[in-house]
């Protein structure tokens, strides 16, 4: 049956060409007065954008609307407004279902028309957020539930995958630190102790192979102080034995400062494509390769539809579209709390967001290369069924097939690019503190800043700066 070239105008006009107007712009790109806003800390303007342009707040937009106004309002300290923003956020993912008409869309298009789902990294920073913003409200029960619900969130999502390609982000080890952190100002010491010690058994064990990050020295000690404070004698001397170190009781009328460095901004999607060969083997196999990259996936089709198989022995060569990530380097690459000129508390990598990013969209994009294959696969197809019945449609869609072979370059571009921690334990009173960071190209910055602590009481700040190269 020949396909009406109404019908496929019609296609072209209402779906394609809003699609081709915005060319090869990135979605860093196309949002690009609201990124500068943000990233020379104008969050007025930033949110004046960040309204003003309908296209983010659309559906398939939606997720990152909500945590982009999340993040203003929680830089703003308007911690009320964020946690409802954020709370949105994840009702939205919740709730998100796949949507047939876009799902469809995007097998003749990209898959930049469907509604965004967060990286998982994303989703679950989610809830760090929301934390931090409980805990300035002084509401330490809500702030562990969102703390638990960042490692729950990472197993159900990690079940879900085939199990030859899990993440290599499967767990958070700074989730688990800050709940021991959370614990510990309740006084809840035991249950501090076995977060601590998950947040080590993680670093040590994942995170210093996949993310370069190693257990921080505050974590050692606050393992070592908690395993002593009750009475864990056995485990107080596995781990002093292991770390080479050991536990000088505090003063008890002590206050602390939890001190937290959000430094930079995290990574953003950019496009990168790569053509592929389609060599067909016995049984069903076909292997794209490319060998100038010096990579090839076989793929066994027996397992496919038999339109998906048609499709696939018409290819002889492919070009997929895959997003990559960009780093924006933090202009700081160290930091440490002076309290006076002999006393210094160094600020400790204890989550690599940046890293992390990097290895979250490489597993995701081994998993999802198959689809990748069907839809273009697909969109061959109907080239091919479309040049037969009329050359000339099949060339406009031959054309548009080739423009509509796009990344989707969409994520959460407002998030840090590492956070740094460290514990300073003051006596009660008015002290005045400077933050020193240090950058290997364009000199140091130093800023003071006041507290106020309390005998036996725990205050959680944060410090986040936007500066990149």
């Amino acid at each position: 049956m020949m396909l009406p070239k109404q019908k496929l105008f019609r296609f072209f006009l209402i779906v394609l060409a809003p699609l081709l107007l915005s060319g090869c712009a990135t979605y860093y790109q196309q949002n690009e007065a609201f990124n500068k806003s943000f990233a020379s800390g104008d969050m007025q303007s930033a949110n004046k954008h960040l309204d003003a342009n309908t296209k983010l707040q659309a559906h398939r937009n939606r997720v990152l609307y909500l945590v982009n106004k999340g993040t203003l309002a929680w830089m703003q300290q308007d911690y009320v407004s964020a946690n409802s923003f954020f709370n949105e956020a994840d009702l939205f993912i919740e709730d998100q279902r796949k949507n047939l008409g876009s799902e469809a869309l995007a097998y003749l298009t990209n898959p930049s028309v469907k509604p965004y789902i967060p990286e998982d990294f994303e989703n679950v920073l989610i809830n760090y957020y929301k934390a931090i913003a409980y805990l300035q409200q002084g509401k330490k029960e809500e702030a562990l539930i969102e703390c638990r619900r960042v490692n729950e969130k990472l197993y159900t999502l990690n079940d879900k995958y085939p199990k030859n390609h899990k993440n290599r982000y499967s767990d958070d080890a700074f989730a688990h630190n800050l709940m021991g952190m959370i614990y510990e100002a309740s006084k809840d010491y035991n249950n501090a102790f076995i977060a601590y010690r998950n947040a080590y058994t993680i670093y040590k064990e994942n995170y210093t192979e996949n993310f370069g990050t190693i257990p921080p020295e505050q974590l050692k000690e606050d393992i070592l102080r908690t395993s002593k404070r009750i009475g864990f004698e056995q485990e107080y001397n596995f781990y002093s034995k292991e770390f080479g170190m050991t536990y000088n009781s505090d003063k008890n009328d002590a206050g602390e400062i939890i001190f937290i460095w959000m430094n930079g901004l995290g990574p953003v999607k950019d496009e990168w494509s790569i053509n592929f060969a389609a060599n067909r083997g016995a049984g069903g196999i076909l292997t794209l390769a490319n060998n100038e990259e010096g990579v090839s996936f076989p793929f066994n089709t027996s397992n496919f539809s038999n339109n998906e198989r048609s499709a696939l022995n018409n290819l002889d060569f492919i070009r997929i579209a895959f997003p990559k990530y960009r780093e924006r380097i933090p202009l700081f690459n160290q930091g440490s709390i002076e309290l006076d000129s002999l006393t210094h508390f160094k600020l400790e990598k204890a989550e690599d967001i940046n890293s992390i990013a990097f290895k979250c969209l490489k597993d995701r994009m081994v998993r999802e290369l198959a689809n990748s294959i069907i839809r273009l696969a697909t969109k061959k197809a109907l080239e091919e069924y479309t040049r037969s019945k009329d050359k000339t449609m099949g060339t406009l869609l031959s054309i548009a097939n080739a423009l509509t072979e796009k990344a989707d370059t969409r994520n959460w571009q407002t998030l840090p690019h590492s956070i740094y921690y460290t514990r300073i334990r003051l006596n009660p009173g008015k002290h005045k503190l400077k933050l020193n960071l240090k950058s290997g190209i364009n000199g140091n910055s130093h800023q003071e800043l006041n507290f106020t602590v309390k005998a036996g009481e725990t205050q959680f700040f944060t410090f986040q700066n936007l500066e990149t190269r």
